[in-house]
Parts: structure tokens; C-alpha cells; sequence
């Protein structure tokens, strides 16, 4: 090494962390590859090349590509009201992975799950995608209502969920949860407000019949700080009760993804009394 590449003493002691060496091997190879011959769009014969020239392995290059193929079909997260969204938050929910498996077979998987473990039945069922929503047969609200295994039917409280299956290549595929959640933050929202804004209305009476305040005052004042804590409230339990979706459909990706069948509830009497009532219809 020469005078003008070597480094100055100090520097050639300190100690990287993980995401300082990040930092200078994403640097060092754009340097590397900083050519002005190169053409604007490359095709995966020339990025393994010179992914070669940097020092990547091809199969890390190859699943490099996989996974930002991935995120350029993941589909478009649906458009929320923007008054509801500035208040309580989003109302939908989305979780995409790459999972082994073509994607025919990773599609029976979840429908067998959400039949079965969520007590779903299927609005649309096209090549790629299918739209649930709970089922509303007198068996399957028996089961949810109960709930006798303490399952949770996390995503059966939700107005539809989505499933998106798309093929990368032989043996992976790109799945893609939605949820709509925004019949439940209409609930949050509704059930907070009224009960904090009827909460307001007897603190004015109280204060009307206790301090004489005048009604024309006491009544707006408190009105509105009722809904307005309603509100903030409603904004706070719905958070939670999003990333509690959120927490449950990343667990459903970690079982594909780790190539693990997914869980499906245990046949008890609420089953037993569904599939008699189904035939009885």
C-alpha cells in the first residue's frame, strides 16, 4: 500500500460495528461498479457478474434479486378515508414474505387455515387472489363467540382479508396478507366518544347542580372534552388492536416461510354442532 492509500493511524485501530462494515462493503461496491460504461438496466447475467467482481456469492446475489422482485409485485396498499386516518390511524393492515413452496400449494395451505382456524368463508376466489369475510352461518358464530380453545379468531373480527399468491420461481412464492380493519375502528371510535361525551354531559350537570354553573357554559366545554378524550382514546386502543393483527399474521408468514404447516383449530362439540347445522340446512 502507498503513501496516498494508506490510512491514517488512528483509524486503522478503531473497531467497526455490524452496521459500519454495512456501511463500507454497500460503499466499496458502489465505488467498484461506479463505471461509466455500465448500461442503465441490467440483466441478471451482468448484476452476478458483477457481484462476482465485488466478492458476492451468487446464491446471495440471486436472493438479493428474488427479494426486490418481491417488493415490486407486492400490491398496493388500499387508499383509507382522511379524516378517520388523521384520527384513529390506518384501517388496514398488509405483511408480505417470500416463502418456499409454488404458489398453488401455498394457497390450499391458507385456505384450509382460514376456513377452518378462522371460521372465514371466501367472497372471491380469482387466480393469485382471494377476498374473505367472516362466515355468517349460525355454526361459525357459535364457534367464534364461544371460543371454547381460546384461539382468539384475531382475523375474523376484521370486515375481509386478502390473500395475494404470486409465483417469483419454481419452489418460491410471494404472499401477501390485507387486512380491513376499518369496521373496528369505526367501533373504537363510536364506543369511546359516546361514552366520554356522555361522560361530559353529567360532569356539566354535576357542575350545574353543585357550583351553579350557567348550562350555556358548562355544557359545550365539557361536551367537547369528552369527545375529544374519546377520541385520543379510541386512537390508542385501536393501535393496539392493530399491531395485535399485525403480530398474528407476521406469525402465519414465519410458518410458511420456515416451511411449517399452519395451525388449524382442534375438532370439538362447536364442530360438531356446525356440521350438524350445516346439515340441516
Amino acid at each position: 500500500m502507498n503513501d496516498e492509500t494508506r490510512l491514517p493511524e488512528r483509524a486503522t485501530g478503531d473497531l467497526l460495528s455490524s452496521e459500519q462494515l454495512e456501511r463500507v462493503i454497500q460503499r466499496a461496491a458502489e465505488l467498484q461498479t461506479a463505471r461509466e460504461d455500465l448500461p442503465d438496466r441490467l440483466g441478471d447475467e451482468e448484476v452476478l457478474r458483477i457481484g462476482e467482481e465485488v466478492g458476492l456469492e451468487p446464491q446471495h446475489v440471486n436472493r438479493a434479486l428474488l427479494e426486490l422482485r418481491a417488493e415490486q409485485l407486492v400490491p398496493s396498499a388500499h387508499e383509507d378515508r382522511a379524516l378517520p386516518l388523521r384520527l384513529w390511524g390506518t384501517g388496514h393492515v398488509q405483511a408480505s414474505r417470500v416463502v418456499p413452496g409454488d404458489a398453488s400449494k401455498v394457497q390450499d395451505q391458507m385456505d384450509r387455515y382460514l376456513r377452518s382456524a378462522e371460521s372465514l368463508r371466501p367472497m372471491r376466489d380469482l387466480p393469485g387472489l382471494s377476498i374473505w369475510e367472516p362466515a355468517s352461518d349460525l355454526g361459525s358464530q357459535l364457534k367464534r363467540s364461544l371460543d371454547f380453545g381460546g384461539h382468539g379468531y384475531e382475523l375474523a373480527k376484521a370486515r375481509r382479508v386478502e390473500v395475494a399468491i404470486q409465483q417469483l420461481e419454481p419452489g418460491r412464492s410471494l404472499v401477501t396478507l390485507a387486512t380491513d380493519l376499518t369496521n373496528e375502528r369505526a367501533e373504537h371510535a363510536t364506543g369511546w366518544i359516546i361514552g366520554l361525551g356522555l361522560a361530559g354531559v353529567g360532569a356539566t350537570v354535576a357542575l350545574v347542580l353543585a357550583a351553579g354553573f350557567p348550562l350555556v357554559l358548562a355544557a359545550p366545554v365539557a361536551v367537547t372534552a369528552g369527545i375529544a378524550g374519546g377520541s385520543a382514546a379510541a386512537a390508542r386502543t385501536f393501535r393496539g388492536r392493530r399491531e395485535r393483527v399485525e403480530l398474528v399474521m407476521q406469525g402465519l408468514l414465519d410458518r410458511l416461510e420456515r416451511g411449517r404447516s399452519l395451525p388449524a383449530t382442534r375438532s370439538s362439540i362447536i364442530d360438531r354442532i356446525s356440521g350438524f347445522l350445516d346439515s340441516m340446512e
